[in-house]
């Protein structure tokens, strides 16, 4: 009767939830297997899943995705994390005027995506005013950052729009920390590095975990920063699926949603997957 009255009271809420998720996946499994497409189909319920886990180019794109995904998550805790730490030691006045770090995160990440592109293009400003200073001879001569085929240009824009988020984050943590247990490491002879690794880095490190599983599965599946700064070859996953659902022919939409199931199925499995990891290293330090 309890947990009756309280779906009622939270219906609200759940059912957008409901009717927009729950039906956007619904949907999505459906026609991976075929059903209610805009056209007949006439393959097998997982013809479509064989036609993408059978293509070579589907495991290029998704190592690249991974890659991109993984470097610029990291990036963005380390540096939040580092920065975050940093603000929180200054007066504060300071910490106060430090505030400016949250401006990132009202930009949209397409805005974040022009900003890196006018700042590292090869005819941005910073080749500009390297052109200016007699370093280079022409715009050949600045070294083609965004589209090297490493994806550095979606890791600089996501770095750039993950960094605040994880400072958020941490901020929050550090904000309750009691100060008192740095001054006795202190006290006791122990040395920055060591404080910050033994005693800040274990207090922080719940929020460090959270803000990598939502940056990395953000970065894995995103579109608008690699639609501006994807390399075309073998490009991010959530590319190909535009490309399958948009630019190609209504027959290939099972192929479409396939991919975007097994987009969904892997960030299922890495949240499970590094929970767990987290617990368990996390058990053998308390054992210790």
């Amino acid at each position: 009767m309890k947990s009756a009255k309280l779906v009622l009271k939270l219906s609200p809420l759940l059912l957008p939830y409901l009717v927009l998720f729950c039906g956007g996946v619904f949907l999505t499994l459906g026609q991976s297997l075929g059903l209610m497409t805009p056209l007949p189909y006439e393959g097998g319920f997982f013809e479509a899943y064989g036609s993408i886990l059978s293509s070579p180019s589907f495991y290029a794109s998704f190592f690249f995705s991974l890659q991109v995904a993984a470097i610029s998550a990291f990036l963005s805790v380390a540096a939040g994390t580092l920065l975050a730490y940093w603000v929180w030691k200054l007066p504060a006045k300071l910490q106060t005027a430090a505030l400016v770090y949250k401006i990132p995160l009202i930009l949209p990440h397409i805005a974040v995506a022009f900003i890196v592109l006018l700042f590292w293009s090869r005819s941005g400003i910073l080749a500009s005013l390297t052109h200016s200073a007699g370093l280079i001879e022409g715009m050949q001569g600045f070294p083609n950052i965004l589209y090297s085929g490493w994806g550095l240009g979606m890791i600089l824009a996501y770095a750039l729009k993950g960094t605040p988020f994880a400072m958020l984050l941490v901020m929050a943590l550090l904000m309750r920390f009691d100060t008192r247990q740095i001054q006795t490491a202190s006290m006791l002879g122990a040395s920055r590095l060591g404080t910050f690794v033994r005693i800040v880095l274990p207090r922080v490190a719940p929020a460090m975990h959270t803000g990598f599983i939502i940056l990395f599965l953000y970065s894995f599946g995103a579109f608008d920063i690699p639609y501006i700064l994807s390399e075309s070859r073998p490009g991010m996953l959530s590319i190909n699926v535009y490309d399958l659902y948009f630019k190609k022919d209504l027959a290939r939409r099972p192929e479409a949603m396939a991919m975007l199931v097994i987009m969904f199925c892997f960030a299922v499995l890495f949240i499970i997957a590094y929970t767990r990891i987290v617990n368990r290293l996390e058990n053998v330090e308390r054992k210790i």
